[in-house]
């Protein structure tokens, strides 16, 4: 008498691995989509982050536009303007009684690229306007005498750091001294001299700007005049970025992902946002309120099912391929209004 085998069937072999690969089939899909999910969520938190983060780069300086302590020039007063303002430090870092000024691209600089300082690849396709902000440091050193035919003195809370600076006014750097009534831009022509609590800025060529050099600010205070410069370009990586350039210094890549830049301007004579080319010479010393738009991208073309559809200048944008791959990135517009603080307030 045999003895009864014991095992699986050809059948029951084959039906349990038909179940083993329907099982392991809805695995891997739970397991794609959680993935899809996740990179999706990480995309677009970085892409809020960049949005964010840009938005308050720019007006944190655009807000500050024009500052010059508590002097406010008139625009429409003949004289009224800052002088010296047409005095060139180095480049675009100059011309200091245009508080703000835009170009619709680095192509329309006066300069182009070269002016920013570097080699650097300008983004050419969509919006990529550009704005240059002159403003003098938040915080000034009070006036502690009398100027006298070849400098200012000012109060000083310490020593030049190791670069030979105060309060970021250098040798070669351009700083304004005010008063509420009057300002004055020079170029420091030394290394501040600082001895106890009193720093000497030296300026040897005198104000400038029509005025004699011996003209008196008995009070008010000394501070750096700065110029900032927002643009987009390629980053290292390649990918398209927010850039910034302070003074002479080299350009820095602030932020990966920003696209597109649009800046529309508003004036005391015309509350109609604008973009730079319609603006007249006259016009950049009235601009009292900027409007910024960025686009923010995620680094991936591979976040979305098609192209994705987006509104910028009250236009609506659908992606094109490029090089025949189709645009699959995901994008956000943000937008913000910014009041220039110093002429809130002007007479006009």
């Amino acid at each position: 008498m045999y003895k009864r085998e014991l095992g699986l069937s050809l059948i029951e072999l084959m039906i349990s691995i038909t179940l083993g690969i329907v099982l392991m089939t809805g695995v891997v899909q739970i397991f794609l989509s959680s993935k899809s999910v996740f990179s999706s969520q990480q995309g677009l938190s970085r892409i809020q982050e960049t949005g964010r983060l840009g938005v308050e780069f720019l007006a944190r300086d655009l807000r500050m536009a024009a500052y010059y302590g508590c002097y406010r020039p008139n625009p429409n007063m003949p004289g009224g303007e800052l002088q010296n303002g047409t005095m060139v430090i180095s480049g675009l870092h100059g011309n200091f009684a245009e508080g703000v000024r835009g170009y619709n691209s680095i192509a329309s600089l006066p300069g182009g690229a070269a002016a920013l300082g570097a080699s650097i690849s300008p983004l050419t396709k969509g919006t990529a306007n550009l704005v240059i902000i002159r403003s003098v440091n938040a915080a000034g050193l009070p006036i502690s005498k009398a100027n006298d035919l070849n400098g200012v003195y000012a109060y000083t809370p310490g020593p030049a750091d190791k670069n030979g600076c105060v309060e970021g006014m250098c040798n070669n750097s351009a700083v304004i001294v005010s008063d509420c009534f009057k300002a004055r831009v020079y170029k420091v022509a030394i290394a501040p001299s600082v001895t106890g609590n009193e720093v000497y800025l030296r300026h040897n060529a005198g104000w400038g700007g029509g005025v004699i050099a011996t003209e008196n600010f008995m009070a008010g205070e000394v501070a750096a005049i700065n110029t900032n410069i927002y643009f987009l370009a390629k980053g290292v990586s390649g990918q398209p970025s927010l850039w910034q350039k302070t003074n002479t210094e080299a350009p820095v890549e602030l932020l990966e992902g920003i696209e597109q830049m649009r800046i529309t301007y508003s004036t005391s004579e015309n509350e109609t946002y604008r973009l730079a080319n319609a603006l007249a010479a006259a016009d950049w010393n009235k601009v009292n309120s900027i409007r910024i738009e960025l686009v923010a991208r995620s680094a991936d073309n591979n976040l979305v099912d098609s192209p994705q559809p987006y509104t910028l200048g009250g236009v609506t944008i659908t992606p094109t391929p490029d090089a025949g791959v189709v645009d699959r990135y995901l994008r956000q517009v943000f937008t913000s209004t910014i009041g220039i603080r110093s002429r809130a307030t002007n007479i006009q």
